[in-house]
């Protein structure tokens, strides 16, 4: 028997006997070690993948550097089952391309994971997988692998792998068929003529929890021999067999190092987050206030009651916008930029009304606004709220006897001038830009003050303002310019960004109003953004007891000058109106809410977006996107069509009191032209959404806090 068939022979039998191993071992089950994260930055060992995945929302970063390459990996555990990663690798030594930011190219890529198999008593955790499935294919490959781990020390790994994964000869066992190895030149396109055909390669490895408990140390047989990488790179594999050591210095960061081809070192470092468990607590924030049973009678107020409200609530830091008495009915309308969930600012303000408002009104009403616009009715009995506000349950009970749904288009004969003087605000604060991806050079920064100012005169209209200034920057190095065959309405950012004196971000006269209880409208004018000024118009039906929410949404809109002060520019090609459809639906389902827009983008091309994204009751946000339009791939030109990720780091998971404030992301692989829309400040249904049902609901278990 020829000696390569031998040892592919004797390989199968090994891992066959080692999958016999992970199946028929129940009585060395004890619980799972935790996951080690490879060099791509998804579970595994050092190169190869494990099976399994990471807590659910779990989000990660991590970044592997050995020899000429270095991957830098963001990774979501978008559902127990599911998990998706974006990767960004430099790639090669050789004196070509790209050479002088460091390696020869560079390569953006996106991974699939799904779990079959949880680990169990009797069977291991199952992963199938996709590698780096859309774009160039550069790490192109699929696998099949499964991890199990025995008395609580050690987890043993086995799997197969296709594309890039069985590129070392002498772990070939089979073939699945030819395997389409070629790919658009632009990028961005889904390669599902290659998964799961070609040859079929085995790898495995263990991993051993030493007495230190946060030293594992873990050794593979990989089965990627890096030839595809050789056009690039002259780093060249001999050996199969690698080893590594993993330190984890705290829940949230850990390291690695780990030895290849039995000459090269290479280090690894993954700092991740839980969004679910990110609360600190807000013990910095003052105790609320109790509930009273017997409200201060009229002779021992100083004021009138509502003005001691007033007062009151502006020591919680909620606005109260307006009041009204109906029958028996106490009405609030409140507004708030505090707390990080509607439902404390809705429990202080009970608390508050229970101190002042006389006996003779039975029910309390508390009206949630922005922008003085009223949004969400939440009517309690206030003599159930007294009978039951010490109560174990108190927040499940208060839940069951709450009333909530839309708010009145208008409250007629309210109080409205009792307004407090909040309606002027103003605030600086650094500010931070990155723009990455440029193989020149991949990473830019800016960062300098921000003065934000916003005026509302009366309820429904509101003046904005952001101005920007640079101190430290690099994005007067940019040089990437315009591509593709669309009307330059983005591609030219380079010219934007190259500014570094002061410029306006936005400067914007709102308009927002309800047109029925459901029914809100909106109309923004000004300088919408850094590239675009001119007129917004928008209409929504939200039902704040529903799920869903459809809007439409016309915009008419003219280049701003390069400055960004408030000059135009002409953009050739580009039509003076666009806009959307757009249907939103709140899923229920481990929170993740959905979006889909159809109309004409700025560029003049027609078509749709779906936005997807997991919105965590605390603040965190974690999603993607991606547009289709009737340009063609190579109108676009790299990238194909649009499409990326976005998060939303709330300000509240790490500091010890409440705020609204937090750090927002949006990562795009490929800036285009097609797919592009207008950035408008204050949308309605995020204005909107925030306060439904839905949203109260998530959070209801702080409504006392």
């Amino acid at each position: 028997m020829p000696k390569k068939w031998t040892c592919n022979l004797t390989g199968f039998l090994g891992h066959l006997f080692f999958f016999q191993l992970l199946i028929i071992s129940p009585h060395c089950y004890a619980k799972e070690l935790s996951k080690s994260v490879n060099s791509f930055g998804v579970p595994g060992i050092i190169d190869m993948p494990t099976a399994g995945s990471f807590s659910d929302g779990e989000l990660g970063f991590t970044y592997s550097k050995h020899g000429p390459n270095l991957r830098n990996t963001i990774t979501f555990q978008a559902l127990p089952r599911v998990t998706g990663a974006f990767r960004y690798s430099g790639v090669g030594d050789r004196n070509l391309l790209f050479i002088n930011s460091g390696y020869s190219n560079w390569d953006r890529s996106f991974d699939l994971r799904v779990d079959l198999l949880k680990q169990n008593k009797y069977l291991p955790d199952l992963t199938v997988g996709l590698q780096d499935f859309i774009g160039t294919g550069m790490y192109s490959g699929e696998y099949l692998v499964a991890s199990k781990s025995f008395l609580n020390k050690v987890r043993f790994t086995a799997g197969l792998g296709w594309g890039r994964l069985s590129t070392r000869s002498e772990n070939i066992i089979t073939n699945t068929g030819p395997r389409n190895n070629t790919t658009s030149s632009l990028g961005g396109t889904l390669n599902y003529n290659r998964f799961f055909r070609g040859d079929v390669a085995t790898f495995g490895g263990i991993e051993y929890q030493t007495p230190l408990k946060k030293l594992k140390i873990k050794a593979e047989l990989s089965s990627d021999d890096y030839s595809r990488d050789r056009y690039l790179s002259m780093y060249t594999v001999q050996n199969q067999y690698n080893y590594g050591a993993e330190y984890k210095l705290n829940e949230a960061i850990d390291v690695s190092a780990y030895y290849l081809n039995e000459k090269e070192m290479g280090l690894r470092i993954k700092i991740s987050a839980d969004p679910k468990k990110s609360n600190p607590g807000n013990f910095m924030e003052p105790v609320p206030q109790p509930f009273y049973s017997f409200p201060f009678s009229k002779e021992e107020l100083e004021k009138d009651y509502i003005e001691e409200i007033r007062e009151s609530l502006k020591q919680e830091k909620i606005s109260l916008v307006a009041s009204k008495q109906d029958v028996k009915n106490q009405i609030i309308i409140i507004e708030h930029s505090h707390y990080s969930t509607h439902t404390q600012a809705i429990g202080r303000t009970l608390r508050i009304m229970s101190r002042y408002v006389p006996l003779g009104y039975n029910e309390f009403t508390v009206v949630i606004s922005e922008i003085g616009v009223p949004i969400v009715e939440i009517t309690l009995d206030r003599n159930e709220l007294a009978s039951i506000i010490d109560a174990p349950n108190a927040e499940l009970i208060t839940h069951k006897i709450s009333k909530i749904k839309s708010a009145k288009k208008i409250y007629y004969n309210s109080n409205d001038k009792i307004r407090s003087n909040l309606n002027f605000d103003w605030s600086i604060y650094p500010y931070h830009r990155l723009h990455l991806f440029d193989p020149n050079k991949p990473l830019y920064y800016d960062l300098g003050p921000r003065i934000k100012t916003s005026f509302a005169p009366k309820p429904g209209l509101i003046f904005l303002a952001s101005i920007e200034k640079s101190l430290i920057s690099s994005f007067d190095e940019i040089n990437r310019g315009p591509k593709g065959g669309l009307p330059k309405v983005r591609t030219n950012l380079r010219n934007y960004l190259n500014v570094l004196d002061e410029r306006i971000e936005y400067l914007t006269a709102g308009s927002y109003f309800k047109l029925s209880d459901q029914i809100y409208g909106r109309i923004t004018a000004g300088y919408l953004e850094p590239m675009f000024a001119g007129i917004s118009s928008e209409l929504l039906y939200a039902p704040i007891n529903q799920n869903y929410a459809i809007g439409a949404e016309i915009n008419a809109v003219k280049g701003r000058e390069f400055r960004q002060l408030f000059g135009f520019r002409e953009i050739s090609g580009m039509p003076r109106l666009n806009g959307h459809i757009s249907g939103y639906f709140d899923t229920g389902f481990y929170h993740y809410n959905s979006q889909i827009d159809f109309g004409k983008y700025l560029a003049g091309d027609n078509g749709a977006t779906l936005t997807l994204s997991r919105n965590f009751p605390n603040g965190w946000r974690v999603g993607g996107f991606f547009s289709l339009t009737d340009a063609s791939f190579s109108e676009f030109g790299e990238g194909s069509f649009d499409k990326g990720i976005f998060m939303r780091i709330p300000f509240n998971s790490i500091l010890p009191y409440e705020t609204t404030g937090g750090i927002h992301e949006t990562i795009k692989p490929i800036q285009g032209d097609g797919g592009a829309r207008v950035i408008v400040p204050y949308r309605l249904y995020d204005m909107v959404h925030d306060k439904s049902k839905n949203s109260l609901d998530n959070n209801w278990a702080k409504i006392w806090r």
